[in-house]
């Protein structure tokens, strides 16, 4: 009863969304559709004002994303050196301890990667590292040819990753709404529970850059810049081809192909779609690399889905069916894993679809479409461990939950507390060895 309940309230909900978000689509395209109020309740009921991105604030956001960074390592170090009993048994807590201590979970896996390849990195006779993207283990190969320790590259990857991601973060929310939500969103996003792991050896700060600064692109216009970046996105996480949607939404509304069609000048829209659109189809190059390394190691362009099934127990699912798992896990796992991986990862969905419901007719289409899209996506497969990490890259959560604070200050302090607890927390577990994944 529970899973038809859920599967039925999930796809009406759903299905909900999307007849709003492509009522507003189409008439943003220029449909000229019938004035009635279904259509003008669907459109728009928020006018914001930007400011121009400096060289200065674009500076001042590096440099505090840096301060971050280092704010963290230095409570990693305190977390290890006072209250994990590995480290606390040391005579000496030594460098390489401390970049042994950010070498957890899929660390490792990304580490022999970047040393061994694809070809050599080999476990029971079988290359189930496959399922892991490229980007971010050759990046950390590039940086190691300066940096004498691989740990050390990882953690340098990650953390100008983060810097310059967070300037392209920044900057984009502040040229569509001005500084003071900016701001917000910035400290949201850099304090999120799961925050911890942009320091990490893991992908998530080279795929947060990368998000941020296509984001950054597209709401210039800058096509071929756009799509560049979206290839290498592609590269770096499978998500990474949401922002060819992102572009391709953005540049239909910017275009109304719907309005040149109506007024006899789709030809002059086809032009465009063809001289300017077209660069945003390079995303697709990241996909087509990832799937031929897949070939070229395996002769199989799609050998990771049969080691992401066998090993890692990832299949596609619908997104009601990984919700309803999530609730099984709750009320039948170890306690542990309930605070760690389940419970959160519930509140986060909870907390994504409430806010795409409070943003859907106050934002950018661009911008919600991302978030419904991405939250769908993580959302839509089974033995899901990793949520509120992925979620960490679920950039336009991050911004709607700063515009709705704004004229609530008190609010938004409480949320920031709540989210600096709740990391403090998530980040003990995780340096202390817990399933934090």
């Amino acid at each position: 009863m529970r899973e038809r309940l859920l599967f039925a309230g999930m796809a009406v909900f759903l299905l909900g969304m999307a007849v709003v978000w492509f009522t507003r689509f189409f008439d943003e395209m220029g449909a000229g559709c019938p004035e009635n109020k279904f259509v003008r309740w669907c459109r728009c009921k928020k006018k914001y004002h930007g400011e121009n991105l400096t060289f200065e604030t674009a500076a001042k956001v590096f440099g505090a994303a840096l301060l971050i960074r280092i704010l963290f390592y230095l409570a990693g170090l305190v977390i290890c050196t006072q209250f994990v009993e590995y480290y606390k048994g040391l005579e000496e807590f030594t460098v390489q301890d401390f970049l042994g201590s950010w070498k957890r979970w899929d660390s490792t896996h990304y580490i022999n990667l970047a040393q061994k390849g694809y070809d050599g990195y080999i476990e029971n006779g079988q290359h189930l590292f496959l399922v892991f993207f490229p980007l971010f283990p050759w990046a950390i190969r590039i940086f190691q040819a300066f940096i004498p320790s691989w740990e050390a590259a990882g953690l340098f990857v990650s953390t100008l990753a983060f810097c310059i991601g967070s300037v392209f973060f920044y900057g984009v929310i502040m040229e569509e709404y001005g500084r003071e939500i900016a701001k917000r969103s910035f400290l949201l996003l850099s304090f999120y529970p799961y925050s911890f792991f942009f320091g990490g050896i893991m992908s998530e700060s080279l795929f947060f850059c990368l998000l941020a600064a296509g984001f950054f692109c597209i709401r210039r216009h800058n096509w071929l810049a756009a799509g560049i970046i979206g290839a290498f996105c592609s590269m770096c996480r499978i998500q990474g081809i949401l922002l060819m949607g992102v572009g391709f939404v953005e540049f239909f509304v910017a275009y109304r192909p719907l309005e040149c069609l109506r007024c006899k000048r789709f030809g002059e829209f086809v032009k465009e779609l063809f001289r300017k659109g077209s660069f945003l189809l390079l995303t697709l190059a990241g996909c087509l690399v990832y799937l031929g390394i897949n070939k070229n190691v395996e002769g199989d362009w799609f050998r990771f889905r049969v080691y992401q099934k066998e090993h890692w127990y990832h299949t596609t699912t619908f997104v009601a069916d990984c919700v309803d798992e999530i609730i099984y896990y709750i009320t039948n796992a170890d306690v542990l894993m309930k605070k760690y991986v389940w419970i959160p990862e519930l509140v986060i969905f909870i907390v994504a679809m409430l806010l795409l419901l409070y943003s859907i007719r106050r934002h950018p289409l661009r911008y919600s479409a991302f978030l419904f899209v991405y939250t769908i996506v993580n959302y839509s497969v089974t033995f899901l461990i990793s949520g509120g990490r992925y979620m960490a890259c679920a950039l336009t959560l991050f911004l709607f939950l700063a515009e709705w604070t704004m004229g609530r200050k008190i609010l938004y302090y409480i949320v920031l507390v709540i989210f600096v607890c709740l990391m403090g927390f998530y980040f003990h577990g995780f340096m202390s060895g817990q399933q934090v994944l």
